[in-house]
């Protein structure tokens, strides 16, 4: 059998995360790692480490091992070096934001210490309302980073239609978030004021923000079995 041809580099700062003006001198250096190899890692470490079912113990290792192979991807290189179709630098580009992509994954399911959704931590099962309803955000701050940076954004439950509640299977063991009762009790109460009235006048009666949605997006909401009429 032939020697495989080495691979080529083709730059952290280059094509990958970049403008690709270097592409023509990246082309012609040496380097060690396949993107296709460390994708197929990837996959692997994301299935068998941060499926459905998963623990604290198991995700961080895949966050070490997902670190590693980012900064191992900063060290990719072509066989083919063809500038046209090129499946193969296609995928060296691609797989840097894959890591990336599932670094914020693992990082944000290691840091939330709930079950929420399909998603089940066997060392945390209770879904917790009261410390995490709210959305990770996850940010880049440098190219060199290896991990991401995460944040949070809390849910305001006062402006919800549906408080956050049992969700009709499994057990009704979850933390309720403090406000929930609250809001609770205000929606049955502007359901008593409307008197069983229009569907519309109640909803804008629960979340009063139609002034905040573009002009074109304003008005009733067509249901299938409530058509929106000339009459309406």
């Amino acid at each position: 059998m032939a020697a495989m041809a080495p691979l080529t580099n083709i730059g952290a700062a280059s094509v990958i995360g970049g403008s690709g003006e270097d592409l023509p001198e990246t082309l012609s250096r040496k380097a060690t790692e396949d993107a296709a190899a460390l994708m197929t890692q990837m996959q692997e470490v994301m299935t068998a480490k941060v499926g459905i079912f998963r623990t604290g113990k198991a995700v961080g290792e895949a966050m070490t091992e997902l670190e590693q192979l980012l900064v191992r991807s900063r060290n990719i290189g072509l066989r083919y070096k063809a500038r046209g179709a090129n499946p193969e630098l296609v995928t060296a580009y691609r797989v840097q934001k894959m890591l990336k992509l599932a670094l914020c994954v693992a990082c944000g399911a290691y840091a939330r210490t709930e079950s929420r959704g399909a998603h089940f931590r066997e060392d945390f099962p209770r879904r917790d309302d009261a410390q995490w309803l709210k959305r990770t955000l996850a940010i880049w701050k440098s190219e060199t980073d290896t991990l991401p940076s995460l944040g949070y954004e809390p849910l305001d439950v006062m402006k919800m239609e549906l408080p956050p509640g049992w969700r009709g299977y499994g057990a009704k063991d979850y933390i309720e978030h403090p406000d929930t009762p609250r809001r609770s009790a205000e929606l049955e109460a502007l359901k008593k004021q409307s008197n069983g009235g229009d569907r519309v006048r109640l909803q804008a009666m629960m979340m009063p923000y139609e002034s905040l949605l573009p002009e074109r997006f304003r008005g009733r909401n067509e249901q299938i079995d409530e058509p929106i009429t000339e009459n309406l």
